[in-house]
């Protein structure tokens, strides 16, 4: 028995699987619902991609598509040979690819059985959503304040939160979403950074900083980066801003020096997010020092309660911090005692649910 290739995924409506038979090769996948694998999408080309077979093996060729084909979530630069259980995208739209295996017969050969490999009845969803998402910035942003050690606002976290119906909430869910294709986890960030400095530049007085995160993909592409930086500062020339960059993507010590000195030409301040999540890079605060270290909520949470040990640690790297001029801010603070602990071991900011939860009203009474 030849051969049978399988493409699965989400074709046509609803959120059934369904499963197309390639045959009659060359098969080519595109917009033109005449194709052999019509996909009406916006973001998939009229003659997106072909499927051709060389004997018993299945290839796949891009045609000069806009968004481009992905195997396995690397875009295919020309053609390729494809296996069982390959994951395609062909722009955003997910399907994966299945070999049928050869019949087998069982006893008096009255029976046959197809034997596919077993694999999720699953694939995930969101991305076509998730491109709405992104092409109309469906963005609503959120605010934390971050606040003195005495409790006095200082300023706020921005985090952007998704207002599409079909997809989550947090951004936790979307960039797993966005982490499914290459670039998408970057654009995401991007716009909801943008989004989230637009929506807080009508309410923020301009005496108090926005906070605003980084997705490590971003760093990447530093270029694209500062672009996105510059454009900011033109935009809000009069609004304090500070970018946060995750500890763990602080590996390239000329680059962040690069990054650094340009952000200080764009007057933003720098600030190390979720220190001592991992390995604390303390080499590399050395050597590009920021304006801010954020020491990650793993460290302050029950810190009250945590051996002396630890506390003598966390109170070191606060001193140390300190000692190089960069502002300690501890994240995570839901109580009295931690938030007692941290004015002892002179943390000069803090964060957390003790002073306010996110919410889109940027409104603060000290607790204090």
């Amino acid at each position: 028995m030849p051969t049978k290739w399988i493409l699965e995924g989400y074709f046509g409506s609803g959120d059934r699987i369904q499963r197309i038979t390639l045959k009659d090769f060359p098969v080519q996948v595109g917009r033109n619902p005449q194709l052999g694998v019509p996909i009406v999408r916006s973001e998939v080309s009229r003659h997106h991609a072909e499927f051709y077979a060389v004997g018993e093996q299945l290839m796949l060729k891009d045609l000069g598509s806009t968004n481009g084909t992905f195997v396995n979530h690397e875009q295919l630069g020309s053609q390729m040979s494809l296996r069982h259980g390959d994951v395609l995208h062909f722009a955003s739209y997910e399907v994966r690819v299945l070999k049928e295996r050869d019949s087998t017969h069982f006893g008096d050969g009255s029976k046959t059985m197809v034997n596919v490999m077993p694999l999720s009845n699953k694939l995930p969803t969101g991305l076509s959503e998730l491109q709405v998402l992104l092409d109309e910035k469906a963005i609503q942003a959120e605010f934390q304040p971050i606040v003195s050690i005495g409790g006095e606002l200082f300023g706020y976290e921005v985090l952007g939160c998704g207002s599409h119906q079909d997809l989550p909430h947090r951004p936790l869910g979307l960039f797993r979403i966005a982490e499914s294709m290459p670039g998408k986890d970057a654009q995401l960030s991007e716009i909801m950074r943008d989004c989230g400095v637009e929506q807080g530049y009508r309410q923020a007085p301009p005496m108090h900083r926005l906070f605003m995160n980084t997705h490590p993909a971003e760093m990447k592409d530093p270029r694209r980066l500062l672009t996105s930086m510059r454009h900011l500062r033109e935009t809000y020339a009069d609004l304090p801003m500070v970018l946060e960059i995750h500890e763990n993507v602080i590996t390239d010590v000329p680059l962040m020096k690069r990054v650094a000195e340009e952000l200080t030409g764009l007057n933003i301040e720098l600030a190390y997010d979720d220190f001592g999540a991992g390995q604390a890079r303390l080499m590399e605060m050395i050597e590009v020092p920021v304006k801010y270290v954020k020491f990650d909520m793993t460290l302050i949470r029950g810190l009250h309660e945590a051996p002396e040990s630890k506390q003598k640690m966390v109170a070191a790297l606060v001193a140390m911090t300190r000692a190089m001029g960069i502002q300690a801010v501890a994240e995570g603070v839901e109580n009295p005692q931690e938030l007692q602990l941290c004015h002892e071991m002179n943390f000069d900011l803090v964060q957390g649910y003790f002073f306010g939860k996110p919410a889109k009203d940027m409104r603060y009474i000290s607790p204090l």
